[in-house]
Protein backbone atom coordinates (compact mmCIF):
# COMPACT_ATOMS: atom_id res chain seq x y z
CA UNK A 1 0.00 0.00 0.00
CA UNK A 2 1.39 3.37 -0.97
CA UNK A 3 1.98 5.99 1.69
CA UNK A 4 -0.11 9.14 1.20
CA UNK A 5 1.69 12.08 -0.38
CA UNK A 6 1.72 14.65 2.41
CA UNK A 7 3.82 17.72 2.55
CA UNK A 8 5.47 17.22 5.92
CA UNK A 9 5.99 20.92 6.67
CA UNK A 10 2.45 21.96 5.79
CA UNK A 11 0.32 19.14 7.17
CA UNK A 12 2.36 17.84 10.09
CA UNK A 13 4.29 20.84 11.37
CA UNK A 14 1.64 23.35 10.17
CA UNK A 15 4.21 25.79 8.81
CA UNK A 16 2.71 28.86 7.18
CA UNK A 17 -0.46 28.50 9.24
CA UNK A 18 0.72 29.67 12.66
CA UNK A 19 -1.66 32.65 12.54
CA UNK A 20 -4.69 30.30 12.32
CA UNK A 21 -4.44 29.45 16.01
CA UNK A 22 -4.61 33.17 16.88
CA UNK A 23 -7.63 33.62 14.63
CA UNK A 24 -9.42 30.77 16.42
CA UNK A 25 -8.46 32.16 19.81
CA UNK A 26 -9.70 35.64 18.81
CA UNK A 27 -13.07 34.31 17.63
CA UNK A 28 -13.44 32.26 20.79
CA UNK A 29 -12.56 35.32 22.92
CA UNK A 30 -15.25 37.38 21.15
CA UNK A 31 -17.81 34.63 21.74
CA UNK A 32 -16.90 34.39 25.44
CA UNK A 33 -17.05 38.20 25.79
CA UNK A 34 -20.53 38.19 24.21
CA UNK A 35 -21.66 35.50 26.68
CA UNK A 36 -20.22 37.39 29.66
CA UNK A 37 -21.95 40.61 28.51
CA UNK A 38 -25.20 38.64 28.43
CA UNK A 39 -24.58 37.40 31.98
CA UNK A 40 -24.19 41.02 33.12
CA UNK A 41 -27.54 41.90 31.54
CA UNK A 42 -26.19 43.90 28.60
CA UNK A 43 -28.93 42.42 26.39
CA UNK A 44 -31.39 41.19 28.96
CA UNK A 45 -34.55 41.84 30.81
CA UNK A 46 -33.49 44.28 33.49
CA UNK A 47 -36.39 46.68 33.95
CA UNK A 48 -36.45 50.45 33.97
CA UNK A 49 -39.19 52.69 35.28
CA UNK A 50 -40.69 55.50 33.24
CA UNK A 51 -43.43 57.74 34.53
CA UNK A 52 -45.47 60.81 33.76
CA UNK A 53 -47.14 62.96 36.39
CA UNK A 54 -49.63 65.68 35.53
CA UNK A 55 -51.87 67.63 37.90
CA UNK A 56 -54.62 65.18 36.98
CA UNK A 57 -52.93 61.77 37.05
CA UNK A 58 -49.86 59.57 37.40
CA UNK A 59 -48.87 56.87 34.90
CA UNK A 60 -45.93 54.58 35.56
CA UNK A 61 -44.47 51.95 33.24
CA UNK A 62 -41.99 49.38 34.56
CA UNK A 63 -40.53 47.08 31.90
CA UNK A 64 -37.34 46.07 30.13
CA UNK A 65 -35.79 48.52 27.63
CA UNK A 66 -33.81 45.76 25.86
CA UNK A 67 -34.93 42.25 24.92
CA UNK A 68 -33.81 39.23 22.95
CA UNK A 69 -36.00 37.41 20.45
CA UNK A 70 -38.13 34.66 21.97
CA UNK A 71 -38.05 35.97 25.55
CA UNK A 72 -41.04 36.14 27.85
CA UNK A 73 -41.26 39.36 29.85
CA UNK A 74 -43.62 41.40 32.00
CA UNK A 75 -44.57 45.08 31.97
CA UNK A 76 -46.27 46.74 34.94
CA UNK A 77 -48.48 49.80 34.37
CA UNK A 78 -49.48 51.93 37.37
CA UNK A 79 -52.47 54.27 36.92
CA UNK A 80 -53.42 56.75 39.65
CA UNK A 81 -55.85 59.68 39.34
CA UNK A 82 -54.64 62.61 41.45
CA UNK A 83 -57.16 65.45 41.04
CA UNK A 84 -60.49 63.63 40.83
CA UNK A 85 -62.07 60.22 40.41
CA UNK A 86 -61.90 58.71 36.93
CA UNK A 87 -65.19 57.21 35.77
CA UNK A 88 -63.86 55.53 32.60
CA UNK A 89 -60.16 54.71 33.10
CA UNK A 90 -58.40 53.32 30.05
CA UNK A 91 -54.87 52.20 29.31
CA UNK A 92 -54.07 53.02 25.68
CA UNK A 93 -51.02 51.49 23.94
CA UNK A 94 -49.74 52.44 20.49
CA UNK A 95 -49.40 49.71 17.87
CA UNK A 96 -45.64 49.31 18.43
CA UNK A 97 -46.43 47.49 21.69
CA UNK A 98 -47.95 44.65 19.69
CA UNK A 99 -45.90 44.74 16.47
CA UNK A 100 -44.14 41.38 16.31
CA UNK A 101 -45.03 40.76 19.97
CA UNK A 102 -47.49 38.41 21.59
CA UNK A 103 -49.59 39.69 24.48
CA UNK A 104 -50.15 36.61 26.64
CA UNK A 105 -52.02 38.04 29.64
CA UNK A 106 -53.49 41.20 31.13
CA UNK A 107 -54.25 41.25 34.84
CA UNK A 108 -56.65 42.40 36.18
CA UNK A 109 -58.93 41.46 33.32
CA UNK A 110 -60.08 44.61 31.48
CA UNK A 111 -63.82 45.33 31.40
CA UNK A 112 -63.44 45.98 27.65
CA UNK A 113 -60.74 45.83 24.99
CA UNK A 114 -60.65 47.79 21.75
CA UNK A 115 -58.36 48.15 18.75
CA UNK A 116 -58.92 51.31 16.73
CA UNK A 117 -56.60 53.40 14.60
CA UNK A 118 -53.50 51.42 15.54
CA UNK A 119 -54.11 51.92 19.26
CA UNK A 120 -55.02 49.19 21.72
CA UNK A 121 -57.30 50.21 24.55
CA UNK A 122 -57.99 48.38 27.80
CA UNK A 123 -60.93 49.79 29.79
CA UNK A 124 -61.26 49.21 33.55
CA UNK A 125 -63.93 49.95 36.19
CA UNK A 126 -64.11 53.42 37.77
CA UNK A 127 -61.12 54.50 39.81
CA UNK A 128 -61.39 56.81 42.84
CA UNK A 129 -59.12 59.80 43.43
CA UNK A 130 -55.78 58.66 44.87
CA UNK A 131 -56.57 54.96 44.27
CA UNK A 132 -54.01 52.96 42.33
CA UNK A 133 -54.68 50.48 39.54
CA UNK A 134 -51.75 48.21 38.75
CA UNK A 135 -52.03 46.41 35.42
CA UNK A 136 -49.64 43.50 34.82
CA UNK A 137 -49.09 42.37 31.25
CA UNK A 138 -47.17 39.31 30.09
CA UNK A 139 -45.54 39.41 26.65
CA UNK A 140 -43.36 37.32 24.35
CA UNK A 141 -40.99 38.65 21.68
CA UNK A 142 -41.31 36.99 18.29
CA UNK A 143 -37.76 35.80 17.42
CA UNK A 144 -37.67 37.48 14.01
CA UNK A 145 -38.36 40.98 15.39
CA UNK A 146 -34.99 42.73 15.94
CA UNK A 147 -34.83 46.49 15.88
CA UNK A 148 -35.71 49.59 17.87
CA UNK A 149 -39.22 50.92 18.37
CA UNK A 150 -40.93 53.79 20.12
CA UNK A 151 -43.58 52.80 22.66
CA UNK A 152 -46.33 55.11 23.90
CA UNK A 153 -48.68 54.35 26.81
CA UNK A 154 -51.45 56.72 27.88
CA UNK A 155 -53.82 56.93 30.86
CA UNK A 156 -57.16 58.14 29.52
CA UNK A 157 -60.49 59.05 31.12
CA UNK A 158 -63.14 58.49 28.46
CA UNK A 159 -61.64 60.46 25.56
CA UNK A 160 -59.49 62.82 27.67
CA UNK A 161 -55.78 62.00 27.95
CA UNK A 162 -54.54 62.38 31.53
CA UNK A 163 -50.89 61.23 31.29
CA UNK A 164 -48.60 59.77 28.62
CA UNK A 165 -45.29 57.88 28.84
CA UNK A 166 -42.87 57.52 25.90
CA UNK A 167 -40.30 54.69 25.93
CA UNK A 168 -37.85 53.10 23.51
CA UNK A 169 -37.54 49.33 23.21
CA UNK A 170 -34.55 47.63 21.59
CA UNK A 171 -34.87 44.01 20.47
CA UNK A 172 -31.74 41.96 19.78
CA UNK A 173 -31.80 38.90 17.48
Amino acid sequence: MAEPDLEHDRYVELRGRAWHIWLRRGILTLFVAFCVAGLFNAFGQGTTKSSATTPEAFLGVDGPPRLRGGLLYQVRFTLRPLAHAVSHPKLVLNQNWLDEMTLNDVSPEPAAENNRGGRFTFAFPALGRGKTLTVLTAWQVIPIAPGRRSLVASFVDGNRRLATVHRTLTIFP
